[in-house]
This record gives C-alpha cells, structure tokens and sequence, in this order.
C-alpha cells in the first residue's frame, strides 16, 4: 500500500494535469512503440519489394541477352544451310565450307564450333582447324532427333562434352532436308557454357544469390554460381516449372531452391522465340541479415526518441505528433503530384484515340533513329499506312464509328510481331505509321504486307469500298535510307508518301516500297 502511494504520488494521479500527463504518455509510448514497427516492417516490405524488381528486372535483361545470342547462332545456322548443295552432301567443297564455317564462328564469339554431318552423321565440314578423332555423330541426341522430326526449326539440347576439345557446350542444331523432303543430314553450332559463365561473371551478386540459364523442361544449361556438377540436372520439381510458368512468362516469387535448398526471391523470364527460361535468385536469409544489420542505428535511435519524449512530455509529444501528420500529407501530396507529373508526360506522347505513340513522339523517335543511323551506318525504314476508303466509311457510319475503326485498325497493327525497338504511331487522321530502326527495304516491305494483309484479314465491314471485298482495308509505302543528311527525316517522310501514293494508284489494298530505298 505503501509503495502504491508513492508511485501515485509520483506521478501526480491525483490531479486532472498528472492524469492527463500519464495518460498521454503512456499512449506515447504505445504509439512510438507500434510506429516503430509499422516503419520497420515497411522497410523490410521495401527491401523485398526492390529485390523482386532487381530480380525480375536482371531475369529479363539476361533473357535478351540469351534470345540474341541463339537467334545469332540461328542465322547463321540458317545461312550455312542455305548455301549447301542438299541432294549431295558429300560432293560439297570441303576446303571452301571448312573457311565459311571459320569465318562465321569468328564473328560470334559465343561459338565454340560450327559442324556440317551427312545422312549417316560423318562429319563433312568443321570450323576446328582440326577433325576430332571421333567425327562421326550420329549417336549424338540432336542428330536422332532431327532424323526423326521433320520440321525445319532449330534445336536446342541439353550440354554436352565436346569431342573436339572437351569443353562443355549447347548444341544447337538444324535439319538438312533433301528436294523430296528427306533427311539429308544436319548442321551443328555449338554454344561454349563458358560464354555464360564469363557474360554472367560481369553482375556483382553475393555469394548465395543465383543466375541461371534452363531449358522449359526444366533442365539446366547454366547456374551461377554453382559448379558444373548441377548442369544437365533436371529441376521439373521445382515451384517454378509446377506453378509460375503455367501461370505466366515472367515475374517473380519467392520458394526454397531445389539445388541447395536455399530461401531466395526468384525473377524469370521466358524466352520469346526459344524453350529457354532466365532465372535470377536472391538469396532471402542474408537479405534479411543485411536488412537487421542497416536497420540496427534506427531501433537505437526509436528507443532514444521514445525515451526522450517521454521526458519531454505532453507538448513535445503534441509537437512531434503534428510534424508527423505534416510530413505524411507532404508525402502524399508529393507523390500524388510526381503520378500526376507521370501521367501528364505519357499523355504527351500518347495518341488519346488508339493510344498509340502520336505525331511528337513519332517525330521525336525518328529524329534519335537517324542519329544512330548515322553512327551505326545502317538504314532506318519508315512505313507509311493509310486507310482505304476511310472519308466514305465517316460519311456512311458517322463519325464515331469511324472513331472505332481507327481503334481497331491501331490494335490491328500493334499486334504485328514487332521488335521491342519499333515504334507504331498515329501520323494523323486515318494515317498510321511504323518506324523500323536497324531495317532495310526488304524487311519493311515484309512488315508492311503483313499489316495490309492482317488488316484485311479483320474482316471489317465497309459497304462504300466500291470493291468486291466490301471490308476495310489499307494501303502502305515503305522508304528506307541511312541517316548522316539534315534532310533525312523529310527525305524518309517523302519517300514513304510517294510509295503509299503509289500503293493508292495501283489499287490499294497493298504495300509498294519506293524503287529509290
């Protein structure tokens, strides 16, 4: 009873402003208590979140590199197959494809060999200055499977030691097929697993964090930082092949890895064009351990403010209490300014009807795609598309039908199989079109058929064509030149229209390219 008056006492319980004081304090400190918490767990959400987008981020990043570095190999697969004499093989000049296929494997140094192999799988040309003592490969898995299929694909196996020098590689490999479509043999380029190993060497990651190169069937080609120990070890098991591939391409999650049974914060991508997947792991644990260590000076600190202010009393408490709530509205009037900033500028470069790029990103696109082509002396293509007929189709639906038949055609055309570096615009009116950096004459006349024909192909009704068709269709004009003139953009326009004049002469419905590309 004693020492229960005394703390009464103490703390002045007995009057209205001790009460007060106590109750307030006490709330205080509950408050900085939760507060310290709340902050402490969102920046460990923070922490997670950042390595998600790290994760994902260098997932995909890898994923272009390995989808350039395979459609290399590919083309040159392809090329080597082209200028082969398929219903003889065994007559091909040996000296002369011995020197091609060098030539080749000295342009892309992620090769470790190019190989050339008859029907039976003897070899008939390498780009080793030397034959290996085994050249027949016939028992080799990609050489039973192209006999066996008869697509004419690429085909990407599991790593294999080679029997020319040992190394361990990716072989990829395409089918040689005679005029009566039988097999006539294979060619082979073999990708070193080191060129991987030296690519991804190049990334600062701690020791446990993760990179890996897989096949979709869940076999591995590559994985930093292990040894080659787990290469061609197969992890279908894994929550990444059972649960986030059959949801989606890419993204992130976090799961116990199958090779070490590691916590890590994964990102992958898939491939576009090859059964390949980049994985990209972060090691969980020692983030956490990092985590703990940064956020070691905040605990001390919270626990000295909260001592501090419960010395300091109820008007420091108030105090602390409105720069708080200050703070946060200044927060999120910052934040509400920076996302309405954000939006401002896409809509800027955004066309507000088909959402496509509009005229000044068109114009400011064109303008960086000519400087580069004057640096990397390679054309830039330009095409030009029109809609046929489009002022009769206003006339006859009205205009807000003709509104939506802009928005179709615009979706149309975005759904071409374009490169992440091509830009679709709306030019104005009825008038769209495709910037093709890096891009000859040939190419862009390809791209432009395929929007006039998937145009075409929608089937959308137009009944004052004056044709048989009686759908919307467009015209298209391809123009291409290699920038370095300070006319080239209006050069590149004007050649483009006058093609697209041409297509609008010859009957529309088509894409001409100007004779002067």
């Amino acid at each position: 009873m004693k020492i229960h008056k005394q703390i009464y006492g103490a703390l002045a319980l007995n009057s209205s402003l001790g009460r007060s004081i106590t109750f307030f304090m006490c709330a205080l400190l509950l408050a900085g208590v939760a507060t310290s918490s709340w902050t402490l767990s969102r920046s460990w959400d923070r922490a997670v979140e950042e390595t998600e987008r790290s994760a994902i981020n260098l997932s995909v990043s890898q994923s272009r590199q390995a989808e350039d570095t395979f459609l290399q190999t590919e083309l040159a697969l392809r090329d080597i197959r082209r200028s082969l004499p398929v219903d003889n093989i065994s007559t091909l000049d040996r000296g002369r494809f011995d020197g091609l296929l060098a030539e080749l494997r000295e342009r892309l140094p992620q090769l470790h060999g190019l190989f050339i192999y008859d029907a039976q799988g003897n070899m008939k040309a390498t780009a080793l200055s030397r034959i290996p003592v085994v050249s027949n490969n016939s028992d080799r898995e990609y050489f039973l499977y192209h006999r066996r299929n008869g697509h004419s694909g690429i085909h990407i196996g599991h790593v294999i030691s080679s029997r020319s020098t040992g190394e361990l590689v990716i072989p990829v490999s395409i089918r040689l097929s005679d005029s009566a479509g039988g097999f006539a043999g294979v060619v082979l380029a073999t990708i070193r697993v080191d060129y991987f190993r030296h690519f991804y060497s190049y990334f600062e990651l701690e020791n446990r964090d993760l990179l890996a190169l897989l096949s979709v069937d869940g076999t591995v080609l590559y994985v930093r930082p292990f040894s080659d120990d787990v290469i061609n070890r197969n992890l279908s098991g894994s929550p990444l092949f059972t649960r986030e591939l059959a949801r989606k391409d890419r993204g992130n999650a976090t799961w116990v890895a199958a090779l070490d049974h590691v916590e890590r914060i994964f990102g992958f991508a898939r491939l576009e064009r090859y059964p390949l997947v980049v994985v990209a792991g972060y090691d969980k644990p020692a983030l956490w351990a990092r985590w703990l260590k940064d956020s070691l000076p905040d605990l001390v600190l919270n626990g000295m403010l909260l001592l501090g202010t419960l010395l300091m009393g109820t008007i420091v408490f108030r105090q602390v209490r409105m720069n708080v709530r200050n703070q946060t509205e200044l927060a999120a009037l910052r934040d509400e300014l920076t996302s309405i900033n954000h939006t401002l500028q896409l809509m800027a470069l955004a066309d507000g009807l088909t959402g496509l790029a509009n005229r000044r990103q068109f114009d400011l696109f064109l303008s960086q795609s000519l400087k580069a082509s004057a640096i990397s002396q390679k054309p830039v293509s330009l095409i030009m598309l029109d809609i046929d007929f489009f002022k009769r189709y206003n006339d006859f639906y009205g205009h807000v039908a003709g509104d939506t038949c802009l928005r179709t055609v615009g979706e149309i055309i975005q759904k071409l199989k374009l490169r992440n570096n091509d830009l679709i615009a709306r030019y104005g009116g009825e008038e769209f079109a495709i910037i093709l950096p890096d891009t000859g004459p040939e190419a862009a006349l390809f791209v432009a058929r395929q929007a006039v024909t998937a145009v075409r192909s929608a089937k959308i009704p137009h009944a004052r064509t004056g044709t048989t068709h009686h759908v919307v269709t467009i015209s298209a004009g391809c123009y291409s030149l290699t920038g370095g003139a300070d006319d080239d953009a209006v050069r590149l326009k004007e050649g483009a229209d006058k093609a697209l004049y041409m297509a609008k002469i010859q009957g529309r419905d088509r894409a001409l390219a100007n004779p002067e590309s």
